[in-house]
């Protein structure tokens, strides 16, 4: 059966990877409000002439145009509707991190737009808030757009309320299980502060950022397979 072609105009979108595709083209992983992760070839737009050199670039606010059908779809028009979000030093790699988890964790076509607006609000907020906090909020809710939203403030094994004064191992599939009952099914112990403090967004001290972090790392792991990824495999970045 033949797909049918479509054509779509003015969707605001970022670019989320490209690469080089034949003779002066480029090959774009794109992220749209409305209609999700799409790939689009940008023909001509290495070529020396093309009015596309210098906006198809991450962290630029977009609006496109597309057209075909099939997996790969044809780029038609870009332009952009506010200047790059400027990023600086260690921030430029956060965002490439971002980026790529939103790669590996996102499908193809899966219309996102709440996402669309958490991806635009963590880029602009890191002018202004800590990046540790940054960047443990959009984990935390990307992992809940996808449909694997943390438990973070009820023991699993008892219903009761996380205490911040206690301890938790916690297990990626069921939550905080409580460590008084000798309980080893969780990967990391980790404390009640930590998650209400992770929850809540905020961190009071650099033990509860570096417990959220663990915390995040082992359950980002635990979705990404085991496939690194490629912005952590760089030796002088590390995600905060």
């Amino acid at each position: 059966m033949n797909q049918q072609s479509h054509r779509v105009s003015l969707e605001p979108a970022f670019i989320l990877h490209g690469r080089d595709f034949r003779d002066s083209s480029r090959l774009l992983d794109v992220f749209t409000k409305e209609f999700g992760r799409v790939t689009l070839v940008a023909k001509g737009a290495r070529s020396a002439r093309s009015k596309l050199q210098g906006i198809l670039q991450p962290f630029t606010p977009l609006v496109i145009s597309w057209s075909g059908k099939g997996d790969v779809q044809t780029l038609t028009g870009a332009e952009s509707v506010k200047s790059t979000i400027h990023l600086s030093g260690k921030q430029v790699m956060s965002g490439y991190y971002i980026n790529e988890l939103m790669q590996r964790l996102t499908t193809f076509h899966d219309p996102h737009p709440e996402l669309f607006t958490l991806y635009q609000g963590t880029l602009e907020s890191f002018a202004v808030e800590e990046d540790e906090i940054i960047l443990r909020r959009f984990e935390k809710h990307l992992l809940s757009e996808i449909g694997y939203g943390l438990n973070l403030l009820t023991e699993t094994d008892s219903g009761r309320a996380v205490n911040p004064d206690d301890s938790y191992f916690y297990d990626i599939e069921k939550g905080p299980l409580s460590c008084n009952k000798n309980n080893s099914e969780g990967e990391l112990v980790i404390s009640g502060q930590t998650l209400v403090e992770l929850n809540d967004e905020k961190f009071s001290c650099v033990q509860t950022q570096r417990e959220a972090k663990q915390l995040m790392r082992i359950i980002l792991s635990h979705h990404l397979g085991d496939k690194p990824l490629k912005t952590r495999s760089l030796h002088w970045y590390k995600p905060l």
